[in-house]
């Protein structure tokens, strides 16, 4: 029998276990427009399933406060050129955003008015982290700057929802230890999904092998390394939400068409739809986060470390849960085409 460490309630999480305020919410996201051209299996510059993980979890937005939205957080060197991704994002989500808001509000209610989206500092450039290097400045990264002034002000905690590649919070949390601050560090919650997996992609020798860890390599190493020494703290999801909630999803058409009744619905379907189901496997980093979904923040380590066991175990809590998920985004997407009137 494997004895795993004692996961202790954090501040905060104990307070939001208990109802109080929503959790706070700050996302780095690789999703870009998936009209532009790309050589990936999609034939797009970076995989579509954010779009439909963004779209999911905007219909979910009352359930948190949402600081910023990061967009195009990107090693994709065909972004040089492309136009500004959060243009696109405004003018996509913020656009549908906006028309379900009155039917949002009427019949579930809580939403906030709107959201920001935020271009990615590494967009253009394909900067990914240097461990020999100390980042004492952040006057070039003002995607990184923008959440490290946010966690001055906040009291915290800020949940650092992690849905691509690691570079921007590994240079935040060098920043940190560079200048002494880890009283910001200490605000800050990462959760990751599927920087590791001992069943998918990856192996029992090679858990790191993945493409979400292999996109900077050394970016994810060092946050690895820096939550195993207390540093930080760091949930990896593995790949639950793949394999759990996309596998577990109902499957069909028909279903989903259901969805096609209100904007956000519309995105959510149509940002990718394979297989029958809509691939939204970053969402394991937020319904986590909701906690009472079939998998919390509890069912993690907070030290970045995962078990062949854990992974397992809240894949299948996620795949018995994930027809109630569909379900409950399904609810919000008619309550949003249905208008406030």
């Amino acid at each position: 029998m494997r004895i795993y460490p004692v996961l202790l309630l954090l501040p905060g999480l104990l307070s939001f276990a208990l109802g109080s305020p929503k959790p706070k919410v700050w996302i780095y996201t690789d999703m870009s427009d998936p009209s532009l051209p790309g050589n990936n299996h999609m034939g797009t510059i970076n995989d579509p399933d954010d779009v439909s993980a963004m779209a999911g979890y905007l219909l979910m937005s009352n359930r948190f406060e949402t600081l910023g939205i990061v967009v195009a957080s990107t090693h994709r060197s065909q972004h040089a050129e492309t136009p500004n991704q959060a243009d696109w994002a405004e003018a996509t989500f913020g656009r549908a955003y906006q028309r379900d808001l009155p039917g949002l509000n009427h019949h579930i209610g809580g939403f906030p008015d709107s959201h920001t989206f935020i271009q990615s500092c590494i967009k253009e450039s394909s900067e990914r982290y240097d461990p020999e290097r100390t980042y004492s400045s952040l006057e070039s990264y003002d995607t990184v700057k923008a959440l490290f002034q946010l966690a001055v002000d906040e009291p915290g905690p800020i949940y650092v929802l992690c849905w691509g590649s690691l570079t921007e919070p590994a240079i935040l949390v060098n920043h940190c230890l560079a200048n002494d601050r880890s009283d910001i560090l200490r605000k800050l919650r990462f959760i990751a999904h599927w920087t590791n997996s001992y069943h998918h992609q990856g192996s029992m020798e090679h858990p790191e092998d993945v493409a979400n860890c292999r996109e900077d390599a050394k970016a994810c190493a060092y946050l690895k390394e820096s939550a195993l020494n207390g540093h930080i703290l760091f949930f990896e999801c593995a790949a639950i939400g793949q394999h759990g909630i996309v596998s577990g999803s109902p499957k069909g058409a028909p279903y989903f068409d259901q969805f096609r009744s209100s904007h956000l619905g519309t995105l959510f379907v149509e940002g990718k739809f394979v297989h029958g189901g809509v691939d939204h496997s970053d969402a394991a980093t937020y319904w986590t986060l909701l906690g009472n979904w079939g998998v919390s923040l509890k069912d993690l380590l907070s030290n970045g470390a995962s078990f062949p066991e854990i992974e397992l175990e809240n894949e299948a809590k996620f795949k018995q849960w994930s027809p109630r998920i569909h379900d409950e985004l399904l609810r919000r997407s008619r309550a949003a085409g249905a208008g406030g009137t």
